[in-house]
């Protein structure tokens, strides 16, 4: 077997988009290759018969979906990806392809841009006439028969959806480049934005304008029929009826439409000349709501009037009387804030009784100036003024100025009774609406918004009938510290002083949960401050119980605070074991929730659970059946969350090693008739590749640690090998990780291509204290080291060490400290502690990407884990910062940093190196313009990769320098071509 190369890591394939059919028969993924731009990656769907072991392969497709009643899949197809993606880095007339995005279920996007809506797809590409380039062959999707391979397929599609009970699919059409640039981009507004508690219904992003055609296409007779202009188009539960909004050039022709698909029939619900938005069914499907909106004239926000059309099926009836809405117009309503709209920037929902529909809110103001009107700063200043009296620094309010401009307040609108309800306003902005609508929870920030210490809030139960608040509790801890309103809609829990609280929503009381029998405090946390629980796995579907977390075992937690039970009967503890439910069947969405709420854990049946061993680091899956617990498989390997088919008892699920990629497998319910269906990588049996083990060392204190030692094949007992080590809090759990060959986008990854070519790889566990973050990270990587020398494996001085970001600044630091490594590679990492806690989370006034909040809670309570600013101990921070021991470095150093980091600031980098330059040491810095924390550009990737083997197989392995290692490169020679690899 031969060494990996950096040129064959091109080989490597990943699989992506699996799913399984409902019968449990059918299986799909796409294969591409991974070390490729994603137009390039040359993907191949694949679809396999189950039963016959028969496969067809589509080559340039990409996201398959099928049917609910497993008898289609529609999938994507794009053979011209790679071409298009040139043409468009070629300057201005082609447009860059961009990548698929992850379907909603049975709704598959494909990417943007446009020919004739409906037409039968051509196949390949036409050669130009007389020298011009061969035309781009066009975007399709398929539509495929599974039982008689028959396929119908159309052009210029932008997303599909199957309807509930597989009668129909819709396929909207992709804008063209014109639409496209003017924002009319055919898809859904933004939907609801995630608040404290969970998903918000008057959250959300701003509306986008639309209207494109869609083919609705009848799966039982092959014939399709096209609707003009959609704005917005869903199926009911049921599938039955097909509500969309039409918004067309010819405005008189807008309005929203009813297509019943049994018998064919459309009809007009409402006609306006004005546009409509955020149509939503009620959870039967019975009823609809819809806003009729309207532009105000110089104003930012647009006027809207909710519609509601409580009983569509009686509409539909024969010789029924026109649809007559109920209708809620802000504007003649007197108890409506004044200077406030009904917004298309919040999704519209149901409150399950059919009584109430919830909408967003929001401040109406004048219109932003056009950029054509904007004044240079030769005429008007631009400046930002940072004032520390403002609640929120200058560059969080910057990264979060598109979020407040878009958040709405949730009100309710009483369909029945036609009335207003108020519920969220300035005072208590979130607000997290129970999934059956009857109840909510409000929290009021007001006073608690703060730098860095714990989030908090005041939090309130809303009756969404009145709008009436009682308070729950003022100055609750809310992150991590609150797990929500239970799927009944009955109960609020959240963790106070190490224990679970349930709050009853009817009764309006409190109840601590346990009985005081269990401590569910998470004792390996290691941060400053307030321990959190483990968390909560679910709730029972009586509604009875919550299933709470233990550090192995689950627990059942009676909500009326009697005492618990332990499910797992103590085999977690026992054995160290930690037990987790898994939810491989998803909830059944034609299922109503009068039904029964929906995410629950039935107990009456058999539970999967996944299980971890704490030390041994195997792992499987154990069935808890009627308070037993059964073994399935449990083994010295590493196991997905499986996928179970709606209808049948077939899992999909994925099994890795370190010499085995995860392949896709699938079986029973009990998981010993296993069959492996895909075979992403049959050339990694041509390389030299190397296993892993588990070793145990301590800290100082005695405290019991792991670490993963990569062995080469070809390694002899009692040679002593090159090693080089990498570190990341704590990461002995990869043991059975595969080590997919890929290029490097940090100094943290340790490529496999180094086990192939004879190094020792070590990655040890870190302990941290309070206070001593860098100092922890050199004890522990410093002693796991030792260990592998005492085991005999690496020789002492041939060791190296490398670290990204939180691991890139202890490789710093332990550069500057430690004399046992003789090479050093650092990425991204904080060198002045000092200096970094003055700077802004993720974000430069060139580069954004984080929250822009100040440091200083990621340095008391978050990662950094000081507890204490720089001004309490300011030897602290000097002393535990790499810049202020740059003389004692001994060990060559490479430093990766990306210019436009906004994460840890390039001037980190570069200080570092200049405190070396200046000292006389050995250092290079790679330095990639306009990279951020991880490198994105495929070339620097490559790059980096090169250069990371080079620099450690000249220092570890006597190898000859590369030019670039002992001449450098001058700027003016920088794009020059090398005269050979060196």
């Amino acid at each position: 077997k031969k060494s990996l190369a950096i040129d064959d890591y091109s080989k490597w394939k990943s699989i992506g988009g699996q799913a399984i059919s409902n019968d449990g028969k059918w299986v799909a993924y796409t294969l591409a290759l991974t070390n490729t731009t994603r137009p390039e990656s040359k993907p191949v769907l694949h679809i396999r018969n189950l039963d016959s072991g028969s496969e067809v392969t589509v080559a340039h497709a990409t996201g398959g979906v099928f049917s609910p009643d497993s008898k289609w899949i529609a999938y994507q197809v794009d053979p011209g990806a790679a071409q298009r993606a040139r043409a468009g880095r070629s300057g201005p007339g082609g447009a860059a392809a961009s990548a698929p995005s992850t379907p909603a279920p049975q709704t598959q996007p494909t990417t943007p841009p446009a020919t004739p809506s409906g037409q039968a797809a051509t196949s390949g590409a036409q050669a130009g006439r007389g020298g011009a380039p061969a035309a781009i062959p066009p975007r399709r999707v398929e539509i495929r028969n599974l039982a008689t391979g028959e396929i119908r397929s159309f052009q210029d599609i932008q997303s599909f959806t199957f309807s509930p009970l597989s009668t129909h699919l819709f396929l909207r059409r992709r804008p063209s480049e014109t639409e496209s640039a003017s924002g009319r981009s055919g898809g859904t507004p933004t939907g609801p934005m995630p608040g404290a508690f969970g998903r918000r219904p008057g959250g959300g992003g701003s509306a986008v304008t639309r209207g494109l055609d869609v083919v609705l296409f009848d799966l039982r007779t092959g014939k399709h029929i096209l609707l003009g202009s959609v704005g917005d188009i869903v199926f009911n539960r049921t599938g039955e009826l097909l509500a969309y909004t039409v918004e067309s050039t010819v405005k008189d022709g807008n309005g929203l439409f009813i297509y019943d698909t049994r018998n064919g029939r459309t009809t007009t619900l409402d006609n306006d000349a004005k546009t409509y938005n955020r149509m939503a069914w009620n959870d039967g499907g019975t009823a609809i709501a819809v806003l009729k909106t309207e532009t105000v004239e110089k104003m930012r926000e647009k006027a809207n009037v909710l519609l509601a059309f409580p009983d569509v099926p009686a509409v539909l009836k024969d010789g029924a009387p026109a649809p007559v809405a109920v209708v809620f117009d802000p504007a003649k309503v007197e108890t409506f804030p004044k200077g406030y709209v009904a917004s298309e920037r919040a999704a519209l929902s149901w409150s399950e009784d059919g009584k109430r529909v919830f909408f967003g809110m929001k401040d109406q103001g004048p219109a932003a100036p056009e950029s054509s009107q904007r004044k240079s700063t030769d005429e008007a200043a631009d400046v930002d003024v940072w004032n520390t009296g403002d609640e929120r620094v200058q560059s969080a309010q910057m990264i979060r100025a598109d979020r407040e401009r878009n958040f709405t307040f949730t009100q309710a609108f009483d369909v029945t009774a036609g009335g207003y309800i108020k519920l969220a306003d300035e005072t208590m902005r979130e607000l997290n609406v129970a999934p059956d609508g009857k109840w909510a929870i409000g929290m009021d920030t007001r006073g608690y918004i703060h730098d860095f210490k714990p989030a908090a809030a005041d939090v309130y139960r809303v009756d969404t009938a009145t709008g009436e608040r009682t308070l729950i509790a003022k100055n609750m801890r809310v992150e991590r510290f609150v797990f929500g309103l239970n799927p009944h809609g009955t109960h609020f829990l959240y963790w106070k002083d190490a224990k679970i609280h349930a709050y009853d929503l009817a009764a309006g009381a409190s109840t601590v949960l346990g009985a005081g029998k269990v401590v569910f405090v998470d004792m390996e946390w290691d941060y400053p401050g307030v321990r959190p629980s483990y968390g909560i796995a679910g709730y029972t579907s009586d509604g009875k119980a919550v299933i709470a977390q233990h550090r192995y075992d689950l627990w059942l937690v009676p909500l009326d605070g009697s005492a618990p039970k332990n499910l797992t009967n103590g085999l977690g503890s026992k054995n160290e074991i930690r037990f987790r439910i898994l939810r491989p069947v998803p909830d059944d969405p034609t299922k109503l929730r009068a039904d029964g709420p929906r995410s629950t854990i039935d107990l009456s049946r058999p539970v999967l659970l996944s299980a971890y061993g704490e030390w041994t680091k195997k792992s499987g899956y154990y069935e808890l059946t009627g308070g037993e617990m059964k073994e399935l498989v449990y083994e010295d390997a590493s196991f997905s969350p499986p996928v179970r088919a709606m209808n049948a008892d077939t899992y999909l699920f994925t099994r890795q090693t370190y010499v085995e990629f995860p392949d896709l497998r699938v079986s029973g319910p009990d998981f010993k008739d296993v069959k492996t269906i895909s075979e992403a990588n049959p050339q990694q049996a041509e390389f030299k590749w190397g296993k892993q083990i588990l070793f145990d060392f301590k800290n100082k204190d005695g405290k019991r640690l792991q670490g993963v030692l990569a062995i080469p094949d070809d390694y002899k007992p009692g040679e002593k090998r090159p090693m080089i080590v990498t570190f990341y809090e704590k990461n002995s759990q990869t043991l059975h990780r595969y080590p997919a060959p890929a290029y490097m986008v940090s100094m943290g990854r340790m490529p496999v291509q180094a086990v192939t070519e004879g190094f020792l790889t070590m990655l040890p566990d870190v302990h941290f204290r309070t206070g001593s973050s860098h100092s922890d990270m050199l004890e522990c990587v410093e002693a796991g080291t030792q260990k592998v020398i005492e085991m005999g494996y690496a020789d002492p001085k041939r060791i190296g060490v490398t670290g990204h970001s939180y691991g890139g600044e202890g490789a710093a630091y332990i550069a500057t400290k430690s004399r046992m490594f003789a090479a050093v590679g650092m990425g991204a990492g904080v060198v002045d502690l000092y200096n970094d806690f003055n700077m802004n989370w993720g974000w430069t006034y060139q580069a954004g990407g984080g929250s822009g909040e100040t440091a200083f809670d990621y340095y008391y309570y978050s990662q950094g884990r000081w507890g204490f600013s720089p001004w309490d101990r300011p030897d602290r921070y000097r002393s535990e910062s790499a810049l202020s021991h740059a003389p004692a470095v001994t060990a060559p150093v490479l430093i990766m940093h990306g210019t436009a980091d906004p994460t840890v600031g390039f001037i980190n980098g570069l200080a570092f190196y200049n405190a070396l330059r200046f000292n006389g040491k050995k250092a290079v810095l790679l330095a990639y313009p306009n990279e951020r924390h991880h490198l994105a550009g495929l070339a620097n990737q490559k790059d980096l990769t090169t250069r990371f083997m080079e620099f450690f197989n000249h220092f570890l392995k006597g190898a000859p320098a590369p030019k670039w290692l002992t001449e450098g490169v001058p700027f003016l020679k920088k794009n020059e071509p090398p005269a050979d690899k060196k």
